[in-house]
């Protein structure tokens, strides 16, 4: 608002400007006007009516001569960069519509990195127009994010809510114990239960993954043990829960895409923990409400990417499903930002996870 009332906006319609700028360009409204398949007074009516709205004289003219004012060359400048926008606005909106642009956010549980990662370099190479963003969010977090609509497809494990959200089964992965390398158990080829029954368990905070957390218990409480927990906020692929591994203090156990090499320099063992129910599902979850085209190509993509991972799964059941997230998967993903700062993953995502 200034000293006389609030600001009146000039109205300045598209029309306006893509007259002015035929105008600008032939200096010539006989011209302009057949260039515009119009008749000349109407043209010369919307450049005045253009002047007035702006408050400026953008083009100085006589019976002779059109020329641009000072006011007419930024005008357009700025004009000629308006219409390449609406034309780029109009053009987005054909392929949103085709499905061919657009953008699709993505969430990835710990550990999940490696299956989604494939999935994600297939769909970039078929629609690589639209634009693709990778989150690391926990499993418990997700039905929250996808309501919330800050993420459009998930990658989770249970529990899930079937209310609001669609799933689809991808695989189930098998639990691992991570070891040190000096660990009496590390050169075993797999473990039971009575195996690890008296030791030190680190476990993760159940908020992250109740699930996950829930099948660990249930695990010794089917076997008749009780765990000795150690809770913490890391995992054994991150620097602190491998040096917490590492240095004899507990084992830990998880699923999917644990750690079977060194972290930070410290050398941990991965052995299979073979027990029939020693199992996760893993799934895929996105809105049931959302019709957007990009979502339905992605999951199109991920169905026919992952149809062999289902296969192999079937085919090897007692091995264990390791994946670690491709460090070029996604370039706005915490994983890739962890790996340009050199700081953990997790540490990075811990915003967005809490």
């Amino acid at each position: 608002m200034n000293a006389h009332g609030p600001c009146k906006m000039p109205r300045v319609e598209l029309r306006h400007i893509r007259y002015f700028i035929a105008v600008a360009e032939y200096l010539n409204f006989h011209k302009a006007a057949q260039r515009l398949h119009i008749a000349q007074p109407p043209l010369s009516r919307q450049i005045r009516q253009l002047e007035e709205d702006l408050g400026v004289e953008l083009f100085a003219r006589d019976k002779r001569h059109v020329q641009l004012t000072k006011a007419g060359h930024v005008f357009l400048e700025e004009a000629r960069k308006l219409m390449a926008q609406a034309g780029h606005a109009a053009e987005s909106a054909r392929q949103a519509q085709r499905g061919e642009s657009g953008s699709i956010k993505i969430g990835i549980a710990s550990g999940l990195g490696g299956v989604v990662g494939r999935a994600v370099f297939e769909f970039r190479k078929r629609s690589p127009d639209i634009e693709v963003e990778c989150r690391d969010i926990f499993s418990n977090f997700q039905s929250h994010a996808l309501s919330r609509r800050e993420i459009d497809v998930g990658f989770l494990r249970p529990p899930l809510d079937h209310v609001a959200l669609d799933c689809e089964l991808l695989y189930e992965e098998e639990f691992v114990v991570i070891l040190p390398k000096t660990h009496r158990l590390a050169k075993r080829r797999a473990l039971r239960m009575h195996d690890i029954a008296d030791e030190p368990l680190i476990i993760f905070d159940r908020n992250f993954s109740s699930g996950l957390y829930d099948k660990i218990l249930g695990l010794y409480s089917r076997h008749g043990l009780t765990p000795r927990l150690i809770p913490t906020h890391v995992e054994a692929h991150e620097e602190a829960g491998a040096i917490m591994v590492a240095s004899g203090k507990a084992i830990f156990m998880g699923a999917g895409a644990i750690v079977n090499r060194s972290v930070a320099g410290i050398r941990l063992a991965s052995v299979t923990l073979n027990e029939p129910e020693a199992k996760i599902e893993v799934y895929a979850a996105w809105r049931k409400d959302d019709a957007s085209p990009a979502l339905r190509d992605f999951l199109n993509c991920m169905r026919s990417t992952l149809a062999p991972q289902k296969q192999r799964d079937r085919a090897t059941s007692g091995n264990v499903i390791t994946a670690h997230f491709p460090r070029a998967a996604c370039d706005e993903c915490s994983y890739a930002r962890a790996t340009k700062t050199g700081r953990s993953a997790l540490k990075v995502a811990a915003i967005q996870r809490a």
